[in-house]
């Protein structure tokens, strides 16, 4: 009974840590996995959204530019009106048709051809469009409709926009403007059939509720679906894409099955391992004790040599194994080479030599001596990088302190007389022998066993001293298999065999035998005792070590453990190369840490890892730090507690992963969101939200604000004289000129074709007249020249207008500074108009 809990007691602590560990990772990967399903949909989403939104918000401006050459054609014709409807559409594949419908009478309609049945159609007597219809008259703005059923048949996404006219200085409403934009030409451009995302879209009504799902599968929009969402923003009007993968979400990570299965084998070998360990005396298990805590204490150094320059890089734990500081030693290759004992310098110049001749790996043992004179056990490990030619361009390798081991091994040298007493005593015969069968050792007890004296059986083959003939051929077969995997039918286990004396003498034999590797041979122990089982257990805990580091790499993924009681921090490689670390800039203490987390962000970190630690409750946290090179990086931990045996929190395990590229992706998305494509202002939508802002400080703090509009004037001749492509340059040259006269905290944006506006903060209408008027000769000293040497030179006309009770909101004042930018046309263009509403006394 005592034996029994003796073993289940470390059984049940293995497994508990072992399926603690395995639910860690897998819940890591999981969320990883997730992540990373989520960042890739919304990549390819954004992809699709921006297409929708360049060929609605390209399209539907040809609409507004229709209703601004019929405002300004008071004789229009059909002839007139199909000329400029070709010229149009020329550009434009996914629009259907054109359409002017003067006093909402479609009277006007381009090309005709399948668009006959439209013609005479009035708008009253159309009750699903007459709403949005007659609303382009109540708000004088464009506005977006559909998909809708058509007349003439099909679907299309209608853009509608009112068209008034100035008789004797008195606007008059005219009609309305329409352009059907094809919706499956529009799908097919924007590429949403072509890709293997699951999709529907959503339209947005005027007043932010979402309305009915017009395309694609409408269960995407359902919560369980957890489907990534991205609004679709055009001229007033609104959608919303949503989107899955094909086959929806994978809860499966890729290396899921590979982590349950090491953690198998992990828990498989080590409660193996406390199994047989149990059956052995208390010598053995506080040996396994001993050795497992100096394993867990162990220190790995890493080195890098650049073969062309001749320098040479150390990791922080390369510069404790050699006794030396960052800041007081620089590594070189003959500095190395002269901490070397000169007893085995020229082994591992050669050995060095050797890797720079081949180009391969190296390993070699030797001794170091430290400044003070103390001499050290080390472990190099290298390998050589050439160049095609063959020329050595770089060394890298690790360095490990096996000081302890090298004293164990001499500590059991020394002991060699007091384990030979001990094997005399035994009853039992110890045999050791290698993997060609040649015995090693002898015990006096097998002296006394089979009668061969030590001097006539080392060397000589086991087998044929004490197998019989007939089980020779077997267990030579056997030891084939041994010599190459260590494994075979007799390791580990216990039977019988008859065996055979010196004499000839045949009589019966319980065996247990076990096995162990030491360099590249492989050894077998023949006993009652197996004292071979712990080194093996070892080096399957080492390669699971390995296996679970490749894991985190593959990650991404850096382990860390923070002693609470002493407060040193222990990393591994991931964790090094997440902080970019070098050198002397991490010494293994929590305020290294700190000293790479971004100020903004080290009082909350601080604040909830000590809480965390205090509690001993999960601690899971983001925060940025700050790279040597001076960049900022996002990053992502998590951690748990362990108590020690009085129930205080003693240790913290935890996990950090890096997630700037999933933050850089949505301030991407937020530019995208925000930023006028071709002039790199902001768009209509960001100008009015940042103004609305504004004009609420405003009227908190009593303070004046003025808004300006202006637009090109004559634009449309520079796109008829000269092309659009001109025209673009015409409009990025007004921004910069623009740009370059107004203050950081004013707002400059592009409403729309040549249309531009400016939020002036603590700006009354005097200060936004003469902004304007800087704004006005800025222009009229500009000019761009084309790749043909010509140049074009370009004037705007202005309209200010100020925040006051009278004008106390932003369409009021977008509504006086447009009346005031027209009384500037009218008077003649290249001049500043201020609006005539009086400003607050």
């Amino acid at each position: 009974m005592a034996m029994k809990k003796h073993y289940l007691r470390p059984l049940l602590l293995i497994a508990i840590l072992c399926a603690g560990l395995d639910g860690l990772l897998y819940y890591q990967m999981l969320n990883q996995h997730l992540n990373n399903q989520r960042v890739d949909a919304s990549l390819r989403l954004a992809t699709l959204r921006a297409r929708l939104e360049k060929e609605i918000t390209a399209n539907l401006l040809l609409v507004q530019g229709m209703a601004n050459f019929i405002s300004v054609t008071p004789g229009l014709t059909p002839q007139i009106f199909t000329q400029y409807a070709r010229e149009t559409l020329q550009d434009s594949p996914v629009i259907r048709n054109l359409g002017a419908a003067p006093d909402y009478v479609m009277r006007y309609v381009y090309p005709l051809e399948g668009n006959e049945a439209v013609l005479g159609v009035s708008y009253r007597d159309l009750p699903e469009q007459w709403e949005t219809a007659s609303r382009t008259e109540r708000t004088g703005e464009l506005i977006v409709d559909g998909p809708l059923q058509l007349v003439q048949g099909g679907t299309g996404i209608i853009g509608r926009a009112p068209v008034f006219v100035y008789q004797k200085g008195q606007r008059h409403f005219w009609g309305v403007v329409s352009s059907v934009i094809d919706a499956d030409r529009l799908y097919d451009m924007a590429g949403m059939r072509d890709t293997t995302l699951k999709l529907a879209l959503r339209a947005v009504d005027e007043y932010g509720q979402e309305g009915p799902v017009f395309w694609g599968q409408q269960d995407l929009f359902d919560p369980k679906m957890n489907a990534v969402r991205m609004p679709v923003t055009f001229p007033s009007g609104n959608w919303v894409l949503a989107g899955t993968p094909e086959h929806g979400w994978s809860h499966t990570p890729p290396l899921a099955f590979m982590i349950h299965g090491l953690v198998l084998l992990l828990f498989l070998v080590s409660g193996f391992a406390a199994y047989r360990a149990a059956r052995r005396n208390h010598l053995i298990e506080q040996t396994r004790e001993s050795l497992n805590h100096a394993q867990a204490l162990s220190h790995l150094g890493s080195w890098d040599a650049d073969m062309r320059t001749g320098d040479l890089w150390w990791s922080d734990e390369t510069f404790r194994i050699f006794g030396t500081d960052r800041e007081e030693h620089t590594p070189s290759l003959r500095g190395f080479l002269g901490m070397v004992h000169p007893d085995d310098r020229e082994l591992v110049e050669n050995q060095f030599a050797e890797s720079l001749r081949s180009c391969g790996s190296y390993s070699v043992d030797h001794r170091i001596i430290l400044a003070d004179g103390t001499v050290r056990h080390v472990q190099e490990r290298g390998i050589t990088e050439c160049d095609a030619t063959g020329t050595p361009i770089r060394s890298t390798g690790t360095i490990q302190d096996i000081t302890d081991r090298k004293l164990i091994e001499d500590a059991l040298k020394a002991n060699e007389a007091q384990m030979r007493a001990m094997a005399e005593a035994s009853h039992d015969a110890l045999i050791m022998i290698d993997s060609d069968d040649h015995i090693m050792f002898w015990s006096p007890a097998a002296e006394r066993m089979f009668g061969w004296t030590r001097k006539e059986a080392l060397g000589r083959s086991l087998h044929l001293l004490v197998t019989q003939e007939s089980d020779r051929e077997k267990a030579w077969k056997g030891l084939k298999h041994f010599a190459a995997t260590g494994q075979g039918p007799v390791v580990g286990s216990v039977m019988e065999f008859m065996a055979v004396k010196k004499d000839g003498e045949l009589f019966p034999v319980e065996r247990s035998v076990a096995a162990f590797r030491l360099g590249n041979s492989y050894y077998a122990v023949g006993s009652l005792r197996d004292i071979t089982q712990r080194k093996k257990a070892e080096q399957e805990l080492h390669a699971f070590s390995d296996r679970l580091e490749l894991a985190s790499r593959a990650g991404g993924i850096g382990v860390w453990e923070w002693n609470l009681k002493d407060d040193s921090l222990i990393w591994d490689e991931q964790m090094l190369a997440i902080y970019k670390i070098r050198g002397g800039e991490f010494s293994g203490l929590y305020e290294a840490w700190k000293g790479r987390v971004h100020p903004a962000d080290i009082t909350a970190a601080h604040n909830a890892i000590q809480e965390a630690g205090r509690s001993a409750s999960p601690w899971e946290w983001e925060f940025r730090i700050i790279w040597p090179d001076g960049s900022v990086r996002h990053v992502r931990a998590a951690a748990l507690t362990r108590r020690d045996a009085q129930g205080q929190p003693e240790h913290m395990i935890g996990v950090n992963w890096d997630v700037t590229e999933s933050r850089m992706l949505q301030e991407q998305l937020h530019n995208l969101a925000t930023t006028d494509a071709l002039t790199g202002l902001a768009n209509r939508r960001w100008f009015m939200e940042q103004t609305e802002r504004e004009l609420e400080r405003c009227s908190r703090y009593d303070s004046p604000f003025s808004l300006i509009m202006f637009d090109a004037d004559k634009f449309k001749s520079v796109n008829d004289t000269y092309g659009h492509d001109a025209g673009d340059i015409v409009l990025k040259a007004i921004a910069e000129a623009a740009r370059s006269v107004l203050r950081e905290v004013d707002i400059l944006g592009r409403l729309g074709g040549e249309e531009f506006a400016v939020g002036l903060p603590e700006t009354d209408i005097e200060g936004g007249r003469l902004v304007a008027e800087r704004i006005r000769l800025a222009m009229q000293d500009s000019g761009v020249e084309l790749e043909d040497g010509t140049t074009v030179r370009f004037t705007v006309s202005l309209g200010v207008a100020e925040y006051s009770e009278a004008c106390s909101s932003l369409e009021t004042l977008l509504k006086q500074s447009d009346m005031a930018l027209y009384r500037a046309k009218q008077n003649g263009r290249n001049r500043v108009e201020c609006s005539l509403v009086p400003p607050v006394q």
